[in-house]
């Protein structure tokens, strides 16, 4: 009888137990039009419940399990699930084929875990029990923000479709020889975010095999110089080289596809030299802002010319270009051919220089962005001269003004009105002061005059007068030669 009842109390327990198992899912996370959200829910154990639902989890194309506690990862069941987060938690172990039985996953977010090298093992991603050559259907993966250091050499064997790969923020420093093997064995890879991982160098050959790479993220880096690992890319067409702590640009390698170049947020670039872009001769978009010391870009960066070695140069045809919050002085209208077919253009927050050398500015840039993008004219305003610092260049456009250029010595016109009124009061006051001294010198020249005559009468006496002085002297004179 007590075998018995202990007998029904098990069941009891199992059933009460399934039952809140059944509704816990839902109940605690959100289930809707194929959705399962379970951002922070705050349970660890979230991951295995799924396998009392299997035909919640099966039905579902969406799942979020994002800022919760889960630490391991294990196999999960069938489903046609198409995008799985597991953000923002603590993964440091995910089992041999843990998405083998998501056959229709597309994308896979592991961001902001604690990955490390040895724990992302190959089999990983392994999606099927054979060797056989099925082909995987995971197309993004995300990586960012773990601890990893290194990739073993075929952690991506079973992804030869995978078109976008990011390990940003993890602590790679250098691409070693393992790391090159697994990001050559994408050949499919189309994006590839490598910012924030202390690279300083890119091996010469890393960029070859990928073929069909488009986008390439190295911001945030230690590069002290271009790399010469991007003349390897193929197919480049947009390149962001942001953060980087480069202090002059001098050229860029050739890379016949590119045509975005992001070179912003760089607190140590201070100048662009000549030719600097002459290889990038598709280039359309170009951003380069927030860089505090770049005050000068040379009026050559971007033109090239043809190896037929004819005469005259050739400039790529740039649509978009912002070069807002720099310290920039002085703007060429030779830096571009044609300004006319820009179709976005930001010069906010630079220094400008407010005189005639840069009167095209608010000549023909000002109403070209006026018309197209009027937002970017709040911070369009001169810096130099001090006299004309936080006028708007769109306003000086309005009124017509024509900027006059400073002399040889770099002195400048705007004062020429205070310089002008001081002349004036100095020629008041000095009329007063001169003709004061012209009247002390008129009654001193007075004064010498009458002595001057005294002098002169003196030496005009009378002959016996002169005779009679001869004579009273004379004696004395004999008396003493005798003596």
């Amino acid at each position: 009888m007590g075998l018995k009842n202990n007998t029904i109390c098990f069941l009891l327990i199992v059933v009460i137990s399934a039952k809140k198992s059944e509704c816990y899912l839902c109940d605690t996370c959100t289930c809707k039009n194929a959705i399962i959200n379970c951002t922070e829910n705050g349970d660890m154990l979230i991951l295995d419940i799924l396998w009392d639902h299997a035909d919640i989890f099966k039905n579902a194309t969406i799942i979020q399990f994002d800022y919760n506690e889960i630490i391991h990862v294990k196999q999960l069941p069938t489903s046609k699930v198409k995008y799985l987060s597991l953000r923002h938690n603590k993964i440091n172990v995910i089992d041999d084929m843990a998405f083998i039985n998501l056959k229709f996953l597309a994308e896979l977010d592991l961001s902001y875990n604690s990955l490390t090298t040895e724990k992302l093992k190959h089999n990983v991603f392994k999606i099927s029990h054979d060797d056989s050559s099925k082909l995987s259907s995971l197309l993004h993966l995300r990586l960012d923000y773990n601890n990893i250091h290194s990739l073993m050499p075929h952690v991506f064997k079973e992804l030869s479709n995978l078109a976008s790969l990011s390990l940003a923020g993890n602590p790679l420093k250098v691409i070693d020889r393992s790391t090159s093997f697994a990001l050559a064995s994408l050949p499919m890879l189309k994006v590839l975010n490598l910012s924030n991982t202390s690279l300083s160098e890119l091996p010469n050959h890393l960029l070859h095999t990928p073929r069909f790479l488009e986008v390439l993220n190295l911001s945030k880096n230690q590069f002290t110089q271009i790399p010469p690992g991007l003349a390897e890319v193929h197919a480049l067409r947009r390149l962001d080289f942001s953060y980087n702590p480069i202090e002059n640009i001098l050229n860029f390698p050739k890379m016949k596809s590119l045509k975005i170049l992001h070179l912003s947020h760089m607190p140590e670039l201070n100048s662009i030299g000549p030719h600097s872009f002459s290889l990038l001769n598709n280039l359309e978009e170009f951003h380069c802002t927030y860089n505090n010391k770049l005050t000068s870009i040379d009026p050559s960066a971007f033109s090239y010319k043809l190896n037929d070695e004819s005469e005259g140069e050739l400039w790529p045809l740039i649509v978009k270009l912002d070069l807002s919050y720099n310290a920039l002085e002085y703007l060429d209208s030779n830096l571009l051919s044609r300004w006319d077919t820009l179709e976005e253009l930001n010069l906010q927050g630079n220094k400008w220089i407010c005189d005639c050398v840069n009167q095209w500015l608010v000549s023909t840039l000002a109403p070209m962005v006026e018309s197209r993008h009027p937002e970017f004219l709040n911070d369009f305003t001169c810096q130099k001269p001090i006299e004309m610092s936080g006028i708007s260049i769109f306003d000086l456009d309005h009124r017509n003004y024509h900027m006059r250029c400073l002399d040889f010595y770099n002195n400048r016109p705007e004062r020429d009105g205070i310089l002008l009124i001081g002349i004036l009061i100095g020629v008041i006051l000095a009329i007063p002061f001169t003709m004061g001294t012209l009247m002390c010198c008129a009654k001193r020249k007075k004064s010498l005059s009458y002595y001057h005559r005294i002098f002169n009468n003196k030496n005009s006496y009378p002959h016996d007068y002169q005779l009679r002085e001869t004579s009273i002297y004379q004696p004395t004179s004999i008396i003493a030669d005798g003596y």
